[in-house]
Parts: structure tokens; C-alpha cells; sequence
């Protein structure tokens, strides 16, 4: 039984208090996806009733909070005891600043006095409520653990906190939430109506249901060192993705990386495979911030000889693919770099989003950023950094559709994970998983543990559009994790991504009509061949499973 009491105490050189707290618990068990990017005059209701926090105030509909005029980086602290090795605990509260200023404010737990960990940021404001939700799972079980809040750069600041919630889900629920998410999101009810060519319903037909495609996109990167004239690697790929992503081929150090000198001859042969096997393909990348993935030549330019060579590498690149890649990287990681911007300009990444959108306006136009979803000690790209630099972009008039997460997790803390998504999801943009692989630094077990717990979280979030890996094959391995060995024999992380295929779609189903000439499946979106016996004859028809509510119906006349 988890006890919660509040007290005050000295704890980092700063005064930490409590509130007056008890058990409460979500009766049903459902997660709630509620989140806010936008600054409020006042902070919504706690989520869950508080949780395992719940005030001891005199029933305000919104409850009150402590505040805190700390000369040091700390705050009012939640004290909980006894919380569970396996427990997922998912946190919020509402966070508002006093004075003149903005900062980034940091969540963090410390379980029994052993180091500190962080569970969710903010970009809080002044004079206005910010909505902070992130969560985590203990390494060990804990008797006291403390949830503070840290001023990120650390200047005296008062911080006010209200309706804060920690609400405890068994692995059970959660697992529940994703395949209930899963049922609403990625699959649907289909019937099959069977009957003769007089209209008579025909009871006990053999219906036979196949998906031969799957909607929700599923792949990988490739490359056209270890793919091409590879046929054993191409039927490997080609038998469980449908999306795929050139690795290094279109970035711009590859394709001119001397000036004037161009180079698609790699990108126009992979391009032809994807094309053979009808595999959807995104664009990575235009441009990329990081001046160590600059072609040489393209440091040396300043002023208008950069601008002018800006100009002609996405007039050159998508010129010659208009219409070919269903999505571009615009302009990468842009959050930890700025090459481009410092030199430029900080309209430079609009621009380049205005001139994309004009050569090609069919393709849908990401940012791509690490260490959004991974973690949230990153003060370079939290949740609320990316928020914002996606809103000034569009608010200066970019058209940009879709958010790209690159997802190299370390050890994943998937409470904040999911946290992380249903702010984002605010936004009402396509989510995609855009280089998901787990790090190296841990034995093949664990990787693919790790990446199991990755896929699941990723698949089930219902604003979650589209999941790459990062598993491209080279001479001297994969950049972190690869799927197979050189003989395409499966290794640990191969077997969860088949494993996990094969639970998402692709089965067949086989049963009788009943005794209203009709059979019913729960199928996962996408296509199907459907096949009828009855007596001695046969039909053969295609269903198509788009998302959707109603129960899709099929006639079959035999």
C-alpha cells in the first residue's frame, strides 16, 4: 500500500514543502491522453483527481498551490512513500512563474536519496499556468522518494505548482491502454455477407480472410552499399516493411560533395528498388544544422554565395524527385544546431520550408529532432522547445505537416514517453518515429527487450502516423542496433521486430458464415483478399480497411 503524507524538510540547500496527501486511484484503470502546449490564466483541474496526490484543501474545484520565493533552484516537493519497482506512474501539474521572465522548469525524482532523475519539463511562463506531464518507472522499489522542481538555468526564481496528479498503473493496465488504443486506432470490424445470385444467404460458406497490405507504415532505413545487388537482403526487407528511408544518399554531402559536382547515381538505384516493391519512401534530408554533416565546401560560403548554393541544392534535389518521396526532412535537428540560421539569418529554416512547399507541394514537410522523446535532460530540445519552434515556424507562415522524432533511446522511460506524445499531439500534426534503435552500450537481451517496449508504446499512441528504424546495414555494422546478422539470420532485435509483425497484421482468418449468411472479423487496416467456398464454388473479392468507426461490409455473391 503506497503512503503519501505531507511534511516539510531540508533537502539540496533549498526548503522543500509538501502537501497534505491520500490515496486515490483511477477506478477504472484508463489512462487519460489530456494535454496542454498553451499558457492558461488558470490551471485546468488535476487529471485522476490528483492520483496518489489529492490535496487537503477546503474542496476548491481548482485546487491550490504553495509557493516558493527560494533564492536557490528548488521548489515545493512532493513526498511519497512506498512506491513500486514496476509500477508506471504518470505525473502532471501546472507550473507558473512570478516576475518578468520564462525559464525552463524540470520535474525531478529522487527515490530514497539515491541521485535524481528527470520526469517531465515545462517552458513555464509568467503570470500564466504551463502544463508539465511526463512519469517514470523505479529501478528498485522505493521507501521515500521526493518529486521536485528545478529551475533549469538556475537563477532565483517563485515558482507556483497546482493540481498536481501521480497516478499508478500495474503493467497489466498499461499494456491494456495500448491494445485498447490499438483496437480503436489500427484495427476494424468488417462483415462478409454471402450469398447466391438469387439473393438466397448462403449459411456455412468458408470465408477466407488475408491481408496482402497494411496500412500503418512500418520500416526501415537502407542503404545502397549492403541493398543493392543484395537479392537475399532486398526479399528480407521487402517480406516485412512497407516504408523505407535512404540512410546517407540524399544528404547533400553525398549527392554534390564537391561544388557543382552531382551525384544521385545512389539515391536513383535505391529509388528504383522502392519503387519495384511498392514501398512508400521518405526524403532524409535537405539540409542539416549540424556543421559536421556540411559538405566542406559549403562552410567556406558566406553571404550570398551560401544563399545562392541554399538555393540551388533544394532547386537541384527536389526538382529531380518531384513527387517521389512522400515526405522531406526539411531541415535537420535544427534544436542543437544552427549553421544555416547563424549564417543566414534565424528566417533561414522558413525559407527553406517556403521553397520546399513550392517544388514539391504534394510532400508532406517534417521537422526531425533527437532527444525530444528519448529523455527530457536535454534542455536543447524538451517537448515544449520543439512545441515552440514548430508554432514560429508555422505562425511565419511554413507549411509544415508533419513531426519528426528520431527516437536513438538509451534505457526509455516510456511513462514520460507517452507523456511527451499526448503534448505533442496538441498540435494536430502526423507523429512519426523517423530512427528508432536503442544503444549499443547494452547486450543484444536488452536492446531488443528496450525496443519491444519502444514499438508498443510508439504503435499504440493513437497520434503516432508512421515507425522507422534505424537498422541499416553496413560493412562494419548497424550505426547502434542491427536486425540480422550478415547471413540474415536474426538476432535478439529482429526476432521482437518479427514478433511484433506478425502480432500487428498480415494473418489469416478462416470460419463459416452463421445463420444470417455472414462472417465477421476484427481486421487490421489495410487490404484483403477475401475467398468464399460454398458447395463447389468459389468467389474471390478484395476488401479494403481504412480507419473508420462503422463495421466495413462486404457483398460476396458465390
Amino acid at each position: 500500500m503506497i503512503i503519501v503524507r505531507a511534511c516539510s524538510f531540508l533537502l539540496l540547500l533549498a526548503q522543500l514543502f509538501t502537501w497534505l496527501l491520500c490515496i486515490v486511484s483511477s477506478p477504472d484503470g484508463r489512462y487519460d491522453y489530456t494535454a496542454y502546449t498553451e499558457c492558461k490564466s488558470l490551471p485546468e483541474p488535476a487529471l485522476y483527481n490528483g492520483g496518489i496526490l489529492k490535496y487537503g484543501d477546503s474542496g476548491a474545484k481548482i485546487p491550490f498551490s504553495y509557493q516558493t520565493a527560494e533564492t536557490g533552484v528548488y521548489s515545493p516537493a512532493f513526498l511519497v512513500y512506498n512506491l513500486n519497482q514496476t509500477t508506471r506512474y504518470s505525473f502532471s501539474c501546472w507550473i507558473r512563474l512570478e516576475g518578468s521572465y520564462n525559464s525552463l522548469i524540470t520535474a525531478r525524482l529522487s527515490p530514497d536519496n539515491s541521485g535524481t532523475r528527470c520526469i517531465g519539463t515545462v517552458l513555464a511562463q509568467s503570470g500564466c499556468w504551463s502544463f508539465l506531464k511526463g512519469g517514470f518507472v523505479l529501478d528498485s522499489p522505493s521507501q521515500s522518494s521526493v518529486i521536485f522542481f528545478q529551475n533549469a538555468d538556475r537563477t532565483a526564481m517563485k515558482i507556483s505548482v497546482a493540481s498536481g496528479s501521480l497516478q499508478p498503473f500495474s503493467v497489466e493496465q498499461w499494456a491494456g491502454h495500448q491494445q485498447d488504443s490499438i483496437r480503436k486506432r489500427r484495427r476494424r470490424a468488417a462483415t462478409v455477407h454471402v450469398a447466391d445470385a438469387q439473393g438466397n444467404r448462403l449459411i456455412g460458406a468458408s470465408v477466407t480472410v488475408q491481408q496482402t497490405s497494411k496500412d500503418f507504415p512500418f520500416g526501415s532505413a537502407i542503404t545502397a552499399d549492403s541493398i543493392l545487388g543484395n537479392p537475399a537482403l532486398q526479399s528480407w526487407f521487402t517480406e516485412r516493411f512497407n516504408t523505407a528511408v535512404f540512410e546517407n544518399e540524399l544528404k547533400w554531402y553525398a549527392t554534390e560533395p564537391v561544388l557543382g559536382v552531382m551525384n544521385y547515381d545512389s539515391a536513383d538505384r535505391l529509388l528504383d528498388f522502392v519503387r519495384a516493391n511498392r514501398i512508400m519512401v521518405r526524403g532524409h534530408n535537405i539540409f542539416w544544422e549540424n556543421q559536421d554533416a556540411t559538405p566542406s565546401w559549403v562552410r567556406n560560403l558566406t553571404g550570398d554565395d551560401l544563399r545562392n548554393a541554399v538555393k540551388a541544392r533544394i532547386t537541384s534535389l527536389m526538382t529531380r524527385y518531384r513527387g517521389e518521396f512522400a515526405h522531406w526532412d526539411v531541415n535537420n535537428e535544427m534544436l542543437h544546431f544552427n549553421f544555416y540560421e547563424q549564417r543566414l539569418g534565424p528566417n533561414a529554416s522558413l525559407e527553406f520550408f517556403d521553397t520546399a512547399q513550392d517544388a514539391d507541394p504534394l510532400a508532406t514537410l517534417f521537422m526531425n529532432e533527437y532527444n525530444v522523446i528519448e529523455t527530457c535532460d536535454d534542455v536543447f530540445s524538451t517537448v515544449d522547445t520543439y512545441v515552440a519552434k514548430l508554432k514560429d515556424l508555422k505562425n511565419g507562415g511554413a507549411i509544415l505537416e508533419g513531426i519528426g522524432l528520431e527516437g536513438h533511446f538509451s534505457r526509455p522511460n516510456i511513462p514520460l514517453m507517452r507523456g511527451i506524445l499526448d503534448k505533442l499531439s496538441t498540435l494536430n500534426l502526423p507523429i512519426w518515429f523517423t530512427e528508432i534503435d536503442i544503444s549499443n552500450s547494452f547486450d543484444p537481451q536488452t536492446q531488443a527487450q528496450y525496443l519491444e517496449d519502444v514499438l508498443r508504446e510508439a504503435y499504440s499512441h493513437p497520434s503516432v502516423s508512421g515507425i522507422m528504424l534505424w537498422t541499416a546495414m553496413h560493412q562494419n555494422g548497424c550505426y547502434q542496433m542491427c536486425l540480422t546478422d550478415w547471413n540474415l539470420k536474426n538476432l535478439p532485435a529482429g526476432d521482437t521486430v518479427d514478433k511484433l509483425l506478425i502480432e500487428w497484421g498480415g494473418n489469416q482468418q478462416t470460419g463459416p458464415t452463421d445463420i444470417h449468411g455472414s462472417y465477421s472479423f476484427l481486421g487490421f487496416l489495410g487490404e484483403y483478399k477475401v475467398t468464399v467456398n460454398y458447395a463447389n464454388r468459389s468467389s474471390v473479392a478484395t476488401l479494403s480497411l481504412p480507419q473508420g468507426d462503422e463495421t466495413k461490409h462486404l457483398n460476396v455473391q458465390v
